[in-house]
């Protein structure tokens, strides 16, 4: 159960970070009074883009290999990121493919292969996350308090940058308040998120398709899968046990 929690964790901050600063600005479509506007609160689009897929650079951490794509349809109100994981550590060597997939309100999480030295370990067990509370708080937040949000997170924006070929807002925010120096840095390109640095940890887009045809699959759980409900809040509530519950 941690490894959920923590994968749910990491989907959240993502979010956090683009809804932050994506607050700094605002089309004219999203003006007072426009109606586009009260169209946009009923509807919100999470990306600038009908569609999009997203391939990331490898990244390697202590002999630990990743290699994440992103794909997204109807403005980001379906998206699945499916990341695969090669690592051999003290003889121990796993192959890992998982996908999260974020359909409206809930991540639906599962593994496609699991290879531990040899042996398939795969769990044919997907896990379904309500994240209805928690996306209806921090839209609540984006609509009514971004620029409270802006402060609280010391939000700045630094220029531009040129990653996977395209031309992006290049911003940084500190998650800590009483250590604004220890600051997180990224690159926006129609609220999508082409970079993110922090500590020493880089995500980098190699490659972004704009408005590409996603197929519908690609937000589906495979047949053959069973589907647990895992309550988000209470997880988070209970106490840290350890293992791999």
């Amino acid at each position: 159960m941690n490894s959920i929690l923590k994968r749910t964790t990491g989907v959240l901050l993502l979010s956090t970070l683009t809804l932050v600063s994506g607050c700094s600005k605002k089309s004219d479509s999203e003006k007072t009074g426009s109606p586009a506007q009260s169209s946009s609160i009923a509807t919100p689009k999470r990306y600038e883009l009908q569609s999009a897929i997203v391939s990331y650079e490898p990244m390697v951490i202590m002999g630990i290999k990743s290699v994440s794509t992103l794909y997204f349809d109807d403005y980001g109100s379906r998206e699945a990121r499916e990341t695969v994981t090669d690592s051999n550590i003290m003889g121990m060597k796993s192959h890992e493919k998982k996908v999260d997939i974020t359909d409206g309100d809930y991540l639906i999480s599962y593994e496609v292969e699991k290879v531990v030295n040899g042996k398939d370990e795969t769990s044919k067990v997907a896990t379904k996350t309500d994240l209805k509370k928690i996306r209806k708080m921090a839209m609540q937040m984006g609509a009514e308090i971004g620029e409270q949000m802006k402060k609280d997170f010391d939000y700045r924006e630094e220029g531009t940058e040129v990653v996977a070929g395209v031309t992006g807002t290049k911003y940084s925010i500190s998650l800590n308040k009483e250590k604004k120096d220890q600051r997180v840095y990224g690159v926006l390109y129609k609220k999508i998120a082409l970079s993110t640095q922090m500590g020493g940890i880089t995500i980098k887009a190699a490659k972004i398709e704009e408005n590409a045809s996603v197929p519908a699959a690609k937000f589906e759980v495979p047949a053959g899968y069973t589907i647990k409900e895992v309550d988000l809040e209470k997880e988070m509530a209970r106490p840290g046990k350890s293992g791999n519950e």
